[in-house]
């Protein structure tokens, strides 16, 4: 898995609004803190990549994906889709 790209906090343009961009493929979002989350994106960057970031001292860690075999998907998640009126087939990962 390719190491993730750290998005970091580059502009507070207001109280919980927030520019955060990323130094390896210039990435640019605008994010609004809840209660009323909203995130824009600027620039796409590369949109394949993992982003993370943090801020108040928050440094992100090692990341570990671990794939699932199709079907796989702990009930839980499965639930969190169905709620969402996102329908989970088997094999269409």
């Amino acid at each position: 898995m390719p190491a993730p790209h750290e998005m970091t906090r580059t502009k507070t343009l207001e109280p919980g609004a927030e520019e955060w961009s990323c130094t390896r493929c210039s990435r640019r979002l605008l994010l609004r803190r809840p209660p009323a989350f909203e995130k824009i994106v600027l620039d796409r960057g590369d949109e394949w990549a993992m982003h993370v970031g943090g801020t108040d001292g928050l440094q992100p860690g090692p990341v570990q994906g671990r794939p699932t075999a199709p079907g796989d998907l702990p009930a839980q998640e499965r639930n969190w889709l169905a709620e969402h009126g996102i329908e989970w087939k088997p094999g269409s990962a």
